[in-house]
This record gives structure tokens, sequence and C-alpha cells, in this order.
């Protein structure tokens, strides 16, 4: 396993706070099922297709990678907890 378990939520949890309930149910989506680089690739479509700028597109690309480490390097009841605190979120919009 390569980073701690609560840097990775960190990490995710910041970049998706803020992000709309919709984007942020596409990227867990992803997360769920792709690897770590795929779920980057599809994460920074689907928010560019969001109508996000560039920089933001790389956040929230990053962050679904982080959530799809998550899954493949703790498992998925670690990932479905990090989900369930992800889905309770207000997103700062």
């Amino acid at each position: 396993m390569g980073r701690p378990l609560p840097e990775l939520k960190l990490r995710a949890t910041l970049v998706l706070s803020r992000a709309s309930q919709e984007l942020r149910e596409k990227c867990l989506a992803i997360a769920r099922d792709k690897s770590p680089s795929s779920a980057y690739d599809l994460g920074m479509q689907i928010a560019m297709l969001s109508g996000l700028g560039q920089l933001q597109a790389i956040g929230i690309a990053k962050a679904t990678r982080w959530l799809a480490v998550v899954r493949r390097d703790y498992g998925t009841t670690k990932f479905d907890e990090l989900v369930r605190a992800l889905t309770t979120i207000t997103p700062k919009t």
C-alpha cells in the first residue's frame, strides 16, 4: 500500500465536497468500477463535459483516482464508508 487511508480520504473529500451532487455521484460510480488510471481519465472527461475549467477538471480527475486507490488498496468496505461520507456532504456551490 502506498498512501495512508486518512490522506487518501482527505485528498478525495476536499475536492469532491465542492463539486455538484451530480458530478460527485458520477465520480463515485467511476471509482467503484475502474482502475485508478482509468478513473483519472474518465473523471477528467466527465468534469470537462460538466463545464469545469481545466484546473478544476484536473482536481476532480485526481479525486476520482484517489477514490479508486482507496477501493483497490483498502477494499470495498473502506471505499463504501468513504462513499457514504461523501454522499452526505452538501456541495458548496
